[in-house]
């Protein structure tokens, strides 16, 4: 998927996010596929709303990755970055 990949994906994502966290809409996706402005927004929210605005903009980030790729190599994905994350209760969709 590559960095250019990641970022165009990262770019559909938090337009979706912020809909449901409007002050995501300060952050700026970067060349690089890195997120600007999350030091200012650590400054002016709390960390429970931080969080929220995180997983929204991660969940969104997901649906994007399985809509264009699918379930089982998102799934990849996530377990090789993240392989403690618990995955048992996922329903199997047929």
């Amino acid at each position: 998927m590559g960095t250019a990949g990641f970022r165009e994906i990262l770019l559909c994502a938090l337009p979706r996010a912020t809909v449901e966290v409007p002050w995501l809409r300060s952050m700026r996706v970067k060349q690089d596929g890195s997120l600007e402005g999350l030091n200012e927004l650590g400054a002016q929210h709390r960390p429970d709303e931080l969080s929220e605005g995180g997983i929204v903009l991660f969940a969104h980030l997901l649906g994007l990755l399985v809509a264009f790729i699918g379930r089982d190599l998102t799934l990849g994905f996530v377990l090789e970055v993240w392989p403690e994350v618990p995955l048992n209760n996922l329903k199997q969709d047929k």
